[in-house]
């Protein structure tokens, strides 16, 4: 069957009007520094929601036993172990809290250690802060509730800590 007559400028028109909308719903991506990097105060969506699990994970830890909260981790647990995010101490676990002090080398990527702490959430409790919930969800609803309201990694810090600690998150 032939095509019929003046359907391609519909078919363009129907072509532009889905790809402006699908433009207009993307995130955009922040704006390049001179040099190409990222802005300084740049804060990455994955940085917020590993710090989020890094110090879960370091109160989980404190509030129950240590050595059964690493042992829920399962196999992922070595690559907390190798990176020294997590290490054995003679008192069981504790969580490495800087940064600067992880050995991000042991791992292929940072998506490697993400997975482990996700690992961490989803097989541990958060028992602290009232009703007992999965540490994915008690991170999934700080994300909920702040990813995007704050601007610097250190708004952010005092906010997790806070509500870690069982406070509302506002900093």
């Amino acid at each position: 069957m032939p095509p019929r007559e003046g359907c391609a400028p519909v078919f363009l028109a129907v072509t532009l009007a889905v790809s402006l909308a699908l433009s207009a719903c993307s995130t955009s991506e922040p704006e390049s520094e001179p040099g190409g990097g990222l802005p300084a105060d740049y804060v990455s969506r994955f940085w917020v929601e590993r710090e989020v699990m890094v110090r879960t994970l370091d109160r989980m830890l404190t509030e129950g036993d240590p050595d059964q909260v690493a042992e829920n981790i399962g196999g992922k647990r070595d690559r907390l172990l190798d990176t020294r995010i997590l290490q054995q101490t003679e008192d069981g676990y504790t969580v490495e809290l800087d940064h600067d002090e992880w050995r991000t080398e042991a791992v292929h990527n940072s998506g490697q250690i993400d997975g482990a702490l996700a690992d961490a959430m989803y097989f541990n409790e958060v028992t602290w802060c009232g009703e007992t919930v999965s540490g994915e969800e008690f991170v999934d609803a700080y994300m909920d509730e702040f990813w995007d309201t704050l601007d610097t990694n250190e708004e952010y810090v005092a906010s997790i800590t806070d509500y870690v600690d069982c406070g509302d998150g506002r900093p």
